[in-house]
Order: C-alpha cells, then sequence, then structure tokens
C-alpha cells in the first residue's frame, strides 16, 4: 500500500493505491504532492479488488465534454458514481460515504481508461468536497501577466485556447499557466485566487502556481473584434455555465452559485467577441488594464 498527499488550491487529500505507484499512473498529479499532513480535506483509496455493487436511487446520467456520469445516491446521501468514455465504456466507480471524507475508486480497461476514469473522478470528487470551501473548478484557458491571472471562458472550440496563445505570443510578460480546468478559490479577505491545476485538457500545463484574478472574459467567435461588460445577472449565468456545478446536488450547487455572487463582488465579467488575432489579445488586455 502506498500512501502520498497532495494539495490543489490550497485543499490537501491523500491518496492511497492498493498496488502500483499512483505518479507513474498520474504524473500531472507530481506538481501538487506534499509533504505529510493531518489535515485532510479527503481521502481516495484506489483498490481495484473491489467489486461494484449499485445501491441506492439512480439521480441520472449526466454528460460533460469528454465523460459521462452515472450518478446513484444511497439512502444515508452517499454517492456511486460511474465513469463512462467517450464511448460510453465504463473505466472507473466511486463510492463515498456519508460524509464526503472516505472515497475509494475502481478503475477497469487498458491504462488510457485507467488513467481517463481516476482523472475525471478525482475531479468530480474535488468539485464534491471544496465547494464548501469559496471553490470553483473552471472550464477556462488562463494566462499569466504581471503578477495576475486572466481568464478565458468557453466550451471546447469557443477560441479560449487559441485567444491565450495569441497573449502569449503578442502580450509582452505573458504566460499560460493552464488550458482548460484552472481552479477559482476566494481568499478570506475575498480576493478571487485562480490557481493551476492537475486537469488542463489537451495541453499538459500542470503549474502549481497561484496569483490573483486579474480580469475573466467569456470568448465567442465573430467576424470583428469587440467587448462588452456584462451585467450582473448575464454575468452570473456565464460563470454558472462555465464552472463544474454537479448539479445532482442541490447543497453543492447553492454553495457554488454563493461563490460565484462573491466572486462578482470583485471581478467584472466581459464577453469577448472576436477573430483568432493579435488586435483580440491587445484589445482584451486593454480592457483589463494592461
Amino acid at each position: 500500500m502506498q500512501k502520498r498527499y497532495f494539495t490543489i488550491a490550497g485543499h490537501n487529500f491523500a491518496i492511497t493505491m492498493s498496488e502500483g505507484d499512483i505518479l507513474s499512473l498520474l504524473p500531472n498529479l507530481a506538481p501538487f504532492e506534499r509533504e505529510n499532513t493531518d489535515e485532510l480535506l479527503f481521502e481516495i483509496t484506489s483498490d481495484n479488488t473491489v467489486q461494484p455493487s449499485w445501491r441506492g436511487e439512480k439521480i441520472g446520467t449526466f454528460p460533460c465534454p469528454s465523460a459521462t456520469f452515472e450518478v446513484y445516491r444511497q439512502d444515508n446521501g452517499a454517492y456511486q458514481i460511474l465513469t463512462l468514455n467517450e464511448f460510453g465504456i465504463p473505466c472507473a466507480f466511486m463510492q463515498g460515504d456519508s460524509e464526503r471524507r472516505n472515497f475509494t475508486i475502481t478503475t477497469r480497461g487498458n491504462n488510457s481508461d485507467v488513467v481517463f476514469g481516476f482523472n475525471n473522478t478525482l475531479m468530480v470528487i474535488f468539485t464534491m468536497c471544496t465547494a464548501p470551501h469559496k471553490t470553483l473548478l473552471m472550464h477556462s484557458a488562463t494566462v499569466e501577466n504581471g503578477g495576475k491571472g486572466y481568464m478565458f471562458l468557453g466550451v471546447s472550440g469557443k477560441g479560449k485556447s487559441t485567444h491565450s496563445n495569441k497573449w502569449v505570443e503578442h502580450i509582452n510578460g505573458s504566460t499560460l499557466i493552464n488550458d482548460d480546468n484552472p481552479v477559482i478559490r476566494i481568499a478570506d479577505d475575498g480576493t478571487p485566487i485562480v490557481y493551476g491545476s492537475p486537469w488542463s485538457g489537451k495541453r499538459p500545463i500542470y503549474k502549481n502556481v497561484h496569483y490573483p484574478i486579474g480580469g475573466i472574459a467569456a470568448i465567442e467567435q465573430d467576424k470583428t473584434n469587440h467587448i462588452r461588460r456584462e451585467s450582473i445577472p448575464t454575468a452570473f449565468g456565464i460563470m454558472l455555465c462555465s464552472c463544474s456545478t454537479l448539479k445532482f446536488d442541490k447543497e453543492i450547487h447553492i454553495f457554488i452559485c454563493s461563490t460565484i455572487s462573491k466572486l462578482l463582488e470583485k471581478i467584472t465579467i466581459h464577453t469577448l467577441f472576436c477573430l483568432p488575432n493579435e488586435e483580440a489579445a491587445r484589445l482584451s488586455s486593454s480592457t483589463f488594464g494592461l
């Protein structure tokens, strides 16, 4: 048995594997490993000897951009979640406890299926456990410049990665810190902070860094470059659609909505209508005061 400790966005957790090395399976976690700590938000045991046994009410099937989750809730409020890959093949089974402190993950399939299943299930557990702590797992490409993080929101194909690339190419001092799944956490003093994470979409950018948020823009493709400051209600909808919500759990959803409201007290949300060019990058950067 091997136990390793990790921290993402200030949240500590441990993973115990019944066999093998978690970092050889998931090297994306390596930058987030830390020394032994007793202050754990949750613990995961990876045990492939467990035989999935379905219990409780099936809440529903929830498709995401790359994975699909079948969710079951037991009488004590604990969840069982089956993670399916893009072809609908089960590759991970998660069993949690009612306190959302201890989880078991069982994986199936080839190495690619195991990595996919474990990573996606870990993201669900992370979202579930951190939502009460003013934390959001986002769909965003994120760039650092001048000690602040700038986030570009959008579903796959909207152009958020392309726009962040234009920042790196044309806005002096810009560095990509995550391509698809950064984390926002509201600090105790109310400051919204963006963190790198071990999940980053198609590009392996796993940086254990964090910065105060300097600006957020949703990306929309258009024939001209222009930017619009959004009202609070519209901004709320943009943020809600851009984060992992676990909408099957009302309590988690309420926590997420509360965190978005706190974020909007500090940060203005824009929509950038743009072409994939330098001018668009200069427009958004100047709007954010760079």
